[in-house]
C-alpha cells in the first residue's frame, strides 16, 4: 500500500506537467552551467599551462648532479613517466665556436633533445659527434641545414676542435628562438661516466610535493639540488577557483530552484489536502514529494551535463583548433577540451543534498496545517501588506491596474522575492564574468610586449661587455635600405657605474641576495667601492625614435618626449614589487608596488663610464681597474618606465638609464647595435618573408655572437594562445548570458502561467486583453526595476573583489565599476520582463477562460 501512495508521484509529474518541467529546467540549467563553467575553466588553464612549458619545459622539475645509481632508483619509479637526461657539466665543457659565432653543445638522451621540439628531417643523434639543431641555428653559423654534412667547431676554452656531423633537424624551440641561443644537441658518448641532470614528469602533476619529499629520502639529497619548472601547472590555484565558481554557481542555481519548487508545491496544494482527507499521513506525503523531486532530478542529471558539454565543446571549437604545431617529447601536442570529472561529481553530489534538504524544508512548510486549510487555501503564510498598493476607489484606469500589480506582487510577497532574487543574481553574475574578461583582457594586452615578441625579426647578442660589439651602423643602414623591411628598432648599450647614493631607500634584502649569488657563481658583484666612489654596475641604452614611442606605454610617472631627448635627461627603468601579492617574492615589470629603488620623476642620477669605453676586461668588472680615466655625468630623470621594450641581455638587476640614439652616439661613435626588431612589409608571403629572414642573417652573422631569426611564427603562436583564452573567457561570459536569459524568460513565464485561474477570473468579469498585459507589464517591469537596483548595489562590491585579485592595481589600472556590462545585462533583462507581459496566454483570451478557471495549473 506504502509503494502505491509513493507512486503517486508519477501522478504528480504526469498531470502537472508544466510544474514538472518548470522544475526540470531549473535542474537542467544547474548542471549545464557547472559542466560548462568546469570544462571551460580547466580548459582555459590547461592552454596557458602549455603557454608556460613552451617557454620553459613540459617536464615538473629538474635534479641536478645524479650518478648512475641514483637513476636506476628514478627509472624504477612507477609515479615517473619520464625522464630528460643532459649531462652535468661546466661551461668550459659545453662552449664552443664556429666561424664568428660562439655556440653550445649539449650531450642528452633522445627525450631531452625532443622535449620541446620534434625531429622534422633526419634522425636523432645516436653516437657522441653527431648533431641535430633547429634550421635557424645552422643558418646563422653560415651553413646550409644539409643531412650528412660535416664541419669543425672549436672549444672556447681548450681550444680543442671536434668534427661534428648534422644527422637531423629539429622543430624550432620558442625558449631557444626567442633567446637566440645557438645550440648543438648530440648524444652521450659510450664512455660517459659523468652526473647528470633529471628533468623528471610525474603521472600526477597534484602530488608534486609529496613525490619531491619521498625522492630526496631515497636519493639521500637535499632540497637545493632539486628544482621545479616555472612552467608546472599551479593546481592549488585553479582547485581554489573550483570551489569558488562551484559554489556562486550552487548558491545561484539553489534560488532558482527554490523559487520555481515552491509555486510548483502552491499548485499542488488542495491535491496533497485531498490526499492527506483520504488518509494519507504527513510523513508519506513527505516522502511522496520527494521521490517526485528525485525522480526529476536525477532524470535532469544526464541532460544538464550533455548540454552543458556540447555547448563548452562548441566554444572550444570556434576558438579554433591548433594549426601552428607544438611538440612536447617528439609528439605534437592536440588541444582537447578538458573535462574535469572529479569537480563536476562534487558540485553535483553536494547538490544533491541541498536539494534534498531543501525539498524537505519547502514540503514540510506547504503541508503544515489542518486539511480544510489545505484544501481552501492557495498560498501559505500570510500574504505581504499591500501598502501603497491598496486599490482605491479614486484614480483612472492605469492607476488601478498598477495597484492590481502591486497587489499580486505583495499577495504572496515570497514568490516575488525569489523572482527579484533570481534576475539579480543572474545580472550581478554577468556583470562580474564580464569584468572578470575584461581584467584578464587589459592583463593580457599590457604583457604581450612582455614576450619580447616585438618584431618579426629579431636580432640579438647572448651577451656583451663593450659598446663597440654588435651590428656595426653602416648594416644597420644596409637593413634599412631593403625594400621589404618596414620598421627598424634598434638598442645600443654602453656598460656604466651609477655613483650609488647610500641614503637612497631601497629593498637592500633583494640586492644583497642577487649580489652573494652573482659573486658565488662569476666571482664578483654587481656592487661595491671601485677606489673612487660607491657604485653600481648598470647600462644605459640608446633608443632610436621607433622604440622610444613605444616605450611611453610603460611610463609610471613623469613623462619624455620621443622626439627630443636632451643631453642631460634620462629615462629610467626601475623594477618594483607586487604589493598586493604578498606570496610574490620577486620583483616584476609592474606600473604600481614598491621600487627596488626609490628613484622618481624629478630626481637626478650620476653616472660615470670610462673614456676610452673599454669595458670588457674582468679588471673593470671587479671595480680593480683603478688606473682608468672616467667621464662623470648627471642626468635629470625624466620619465620612470616599468619595462625596457628591447630585451636587456645583460639583465640588469639595479635602475637602468634609457636615452636616445643619438646621444649614445656622441658618446661612442663607434658604438655597435646589440638588439635590433625589424618588422617586414604588409602583406607578404612566405617565400618573401624567408629570403627578407636570409638576407638579415647573412648580414648580421658576419659580426661576433650576433643572431638573426625570423619570429613570425612564434608571433602568430602566441597570438593564437591569445585568441584562445579569450574566446574561453568570453565564451563563459557569453554562455552565463544567455543561460540566465533563459532561466529568466522561464520563470517570469511560469509566474504568470500560475496565475491562469485568477486572470481568467477577471477575464470572465470584463477585464479586456489590453488592461491585462497592461498590468502585467506592470507587474514584470516593478520586479526588473527592482531586482536591477539589488544587483547594482550587489554587483560594486563583487567586481571590486575581482579587482583586488587580479593584477590590474600592479600594472597601473585603478578600479572602474564596468557599466557597459552592467547596463547591457539590465536592458536585456527588463525588456524580457516588458515582452513577456505582451505575450498573453492563450488560455487568457476568451474561447479558454472557462478551460482557464479549472486548470489545476
Amino acid at each position: 500500500m506504502n509503494n502505491k501512495k509513493l507512486k503517486l508521484h508519477l501522478y504528480f509529474i504526469k498531470s502537472y506537467k508544466k510544474n514538472t518541467l518548470a522544475v526540470f529546467f531549473s535542474f537542467v540549467l544547474a548542471f549545464m552551467l557547472l559542466s560548462v563553467m568546469m570544462v571551460l575553466l580547466h580548459t582555459n588553464h590547461k592552454v596557458a599551462s602549455i603557454q608556460d612549458k613552451m617557454y620553459y619545459t613540459p617536464s615538473d622539475c629538474y635534479i641536478e648532479s645524479l650518478s648512475e645509481k641514483q637513476l636506476s632508483y628514478l627509472r624504477k619509479d612507477k609515479d615517473i613517466v619520464n625522464i630528460s637526461l643532459t649531462a652535468d657539466y661546466g661551461q668550459e665543457d659545453s662552449d664552443y665556436r664556429y666561424n664568428n659565432q660562439r655556440l653550445l653543445m649539449d650531450k642528452g638522451d633522445s627525450s631531452y633533445i625532443t622535449m620541446m621540439a620534434k625531429v622534422i628531417e633526419g634522425r636523432l643523434p645516436e653516437h657522441y659527434g653527431e648533431v641535430v639543431a633547429e634550421k635557424w641555428v645552422f643558418l646563422n653559423l653560415g651553413l646550409e641545414p644539409e643531412i650528412g654534412k660535416t664541419f669543425t667547431i672549436r672549444n672556447n676554452y681548450t681550444d680543442k676542435t671536434i668534427k661534428v656531423k648534422l644527422v637531423g633537424i629539429l622543430s624550432d624551440m620558442l625558449s631557444s628562438k626567442r633567446a637566440g641561443l645557438v645550440r648543438l644537441y648530440t648524444a652521450f658518448e659510450s664512455h660517459y661516466n659523468g652526473k647528470y641532470i633529471a628533468y623528471l614528469k610525474f603521472k600526477d602533476e597534484d602530488g608534486y610535493y609529496p613525490k619531491i619529499k619521498s625522492i630526496m629520502k631515497e636519493l639521500g639529497i637535499n632540497k637545493k639540488r632539486i628544482s621545479q619548472c616555472p612552467g608546472m601547472e599551479d593546481f592549488s590555484g585553479l582547485y581554489k577557483t573550483d570551489a569558488r565558481v562551484t559554489g556562486v554557481i550552487i548558491f545561484l542555481c539553489m534560488v532558482i530552484f527554490y523559487g520555481v519548487y515552491r509555486t510548483a508545491l502552491i499548485a499542488r496544494k488542495q491535491q496533497y489536502g485531498i490526499l492527506r482527507a483520504v488518509g494519507m499521513k504527513k510523513k508519506e506525503l513527505l516522502k511522496m514529494m520527494l521521490a517526485g523531486l528525485y525522480h526529476i532530478y536525477i532524470i535532469s542529471i544526464p541532460f544538464g551535463i550533455m548540454a552543458g558539454l556540447l555547448i563548452s565543446f562548441f566554444v572550444i571549437k570556434i576558438s579554433g583548433d591548433m594549426e601552428l604545431e607544438i611538440y612536447f617529447y617528439n609528439e605534437r601536442i592536440k588541444f582537447v577540451p578538458v573535462i574535469p570529472v572529479i569537480q563536476i561529481l562534487a558540485g553535483t553530489a553536494v547538490l544533491t543534498v541541498l536539494v534534498g534538504l531543501t525539498g524537505y524544508i519547502a514540503g514540510k512548510k506547504i503541508i503544515t496545517g489542518s486539511v480544510i486549510e489545505l484544501i481552501s487555501e492557495t498560498v501559505t503564510g500570510k500574504a505581504g501588506k499591500q501598502g501603497i498598493f491598496r486599490i482605491r476607489k479614486s484614480g483612472g484606469k492605469t492607476s488601478t491596474l498598477f495597484q492590481m500589480a502591486g497587489k499580486y506582487i505583495m499577495k504572496d510577497l515570497k514568490t516575488s522575492c525569489f523572482a527579484v532574487l533570481t534576475i539579480c543574481l543572474g545580472i550581478t553574475l554577468f556583470t562580474g564574468l564580464a569584468y572578470r574578461a575584461g581584467t584578464l583582457k587589459t592583463f593580457r594586452e599590457d604583457t604581450k610586449d612582455m614576450n619580447y615578441l616585438n618584431g618579426e625579426y629579431t636580432v640579438t647578442m647572448l651577451g656583451f661587455d663593450s659598446v663597440k660589439q654588435g651590428v656595426p651602423r653602416q648594416d644597420v643602414k644596409e637593413i634599412q635600405k631593403i625594400k621589404e623591411v618596414a620598421v627598424v628598432k634598434t638598442a645600443s648599450g654602453l656598460p656604466i657605474r651609477v655613483i650609488d647614493e647610500k641614503d637612497r631607500k631601497r629593498n637592500s634584502e633583494y640586492y644583497d641576495d642577487m649580489n652573494r649569488r652573482f659573486k658565488k657563481y662569476n666571482g664578483y658583484s654587481l656592487a661595491g667601492h671601485d677606489g673612487s666612489d660607491y657604485v653600481f654596475q648598470s647600462m644605459i641604452y640608446g633608443y632610436n625614435t621607433e622604440v622610444l614611442k613605444k616605450l611611453q606605454k610603460y611610463v609610471a610617472s613623469g613623462s619624455f618626449n620621443p622626439l627630443s631627448i636632451k643631453d642631460n635627461e634620462i629615462v629610467l627603468l626601475v623594477l618594483r614589487m607586487d604589493d598586493k601579492n604578498k606570496e610574490n617574492k620577486f620583483p616584476g615589470f609592474y606600473k604600481e608596488g614598491t621600487p627596488l629603488m626609490q628613484y622618481k620623476a624629478g630626481d637626478t642620477i650620476k653616472i660615470k663610464y670610462r673614456k676610452d669605453l673599454e669595458t670588457g676586461s674582468l679588471q673593470y668588472l671587479k671595480f680593480k681597474d683603478t688606473d682608468a680615466d672616467y667621464i662623470y655625468k648627471t642626468y635629470k630623470i625624466k620619465a620612470v618606465v616599468s619595462f625596457s621594450y628591447m630585451e636587456d641581455y645583460n639583465k640588469t638587476i639595479y635602475p637602468m638609464l634609457i636615452t636616445s640614439d643619438s646621444q649614445i652616439q656622441k658618446i661612442a661613435p663607434d658604438s655597435g647595435i646589440q638588439c635590433m626588431y625589424i618588422d617586414g612589409k604588409k602583406n607578404m608571403d612566405t617565400k618573401s618573408q624567408n629570403m627578407l629572414e636570409q638576407q638579415l642573417i647573412n648580414i648580421c652573422s658576419q659580426n661576433s655572437n650576433v643572431i638573426a631569426r625570423s619570429m613570425i611564427y612564434q608571433i602568430e603562436q602566441n597570438e593564437m594562445f591569445y585568441r584562445k583564452q579569450m574566446v574561453y573567457i568570453y565564451g563563459i561570459a557569453i554562455t552565463a548570458f544567455v543561460l540566465m536569459m533563459i532561466n529568466m524568460v522561464n520563470n517570469l513565464k511560469y509566474r504568470m502561467q500560475t496565475r491562469t485561474r485568477e486572470i481568467c477570473m477577471l477575464r470572465a468579469a470584463g477585464m479586456s486583453i489590453a488592461m491585462v498585459k497592461e498590468m502585467m507589464v506592470f507587474e514584470n517591469t516593478i520586479l526588473g526595476l527592482t531586482a536591477i537596483l539589488v544587483a547594482l548595489i550587489l554587483s560594486l562590491p563583487v567586481t571590486k573583489y575581482l579587482y583586488n585579485i587580479s593584477d590590474m592595481y600592479a600594472m597601473g589600472h585603478s578600479f572602474k565599476w564596468d557599466y557597459t556590462a552592467f547596463l547591457t545585462i539590465s536592458s536585456a533583462a527588463l525588456a524580457i520582463c516588458v515582452l513577456l507581459s505582451l505575450r498573453i496566454l492563450k488560455s487568457w483570451k476568451v474561447s479558454q477562460i472557462a478551460e482557464g478557471i479549472g486548470k489545476l495549473e
